[in-house]
């Protein structure tokens, strides 16, 4: 029963992440393209910017590498790992979850502690409140933080083998 919510949930974050990224890249897309436009060819440089796309890139990058980390297309050694014993990949793989779990606990902490301190205060260009963006710290660290307590669960239960954990054999 929990590793059928554990699934449904899995499936339902992974569509959010897929249309976060999704969206706020073609907005970073959009917003940049007009920006230029705007300043070389009618000759008017828009406020926001530097500003918006920068805030939009800082959010795109945490919670992204959130998407990253659910899809095992996260920056690591992959091929090292393949050559070990069965075994041997398991402990690797369950000392990679907790050492990654421990490093966005401390990011989902001090990020929220970043965050806060901006208040409601707004961004200069537009009026968007700050927290807005630099709250993608603490989400993307504690998003990164269930993943992998899901997944350090799933492998040490053997619900989920080291090959599952792999970037070639994500489903």
């Amino acid at each position: 029963m929990i590793a059928r919510v554990v699934g449904v949930l899995d499936r339902i974050l992974l569509a959010i992440l897929d249309a976060f990224t999704i969206a706020v890249a073609g907005l970073l897309l959009v917003l940049l393209n007009w920006a230029v436009f705007a300043r070389f060819v009618l000759n008017s440089s828009v406020s926001w910017s530097e500003e918006l796309p920068a805030h939009l890139l800082a959010a795109l990058t945490f919670v992204g590498a959130a998407y990253l980390t659910r899809t095992n297309e996260h920056l690591g050694f992959d091929s090292v790992v393949r050559m070990l014993p069965r075994a041997a990949q398991k402990a690797v793989f369950a000392l990679n979850l907790v050492l990654m779990g421990a490093f966005a606990a401390m990011l989902a902490y001090f990020g929220t502690i970043a965050a806060m301190s901006f208040g409601w205060r707004l961004m200069i260009s537009v009026d968007l409140p700050v927290v807005l963006f630099r709250g993608a710290l603490p989400l993307g660290g504690a998003l990164i933080c269930a993943i992998c307590a899901v997944r350090l669960a799933g492998l040490l239960t053997g619900r989920l083998e080291p090959q599952d954990l792999m970037p070639e054999t994500d489903h």
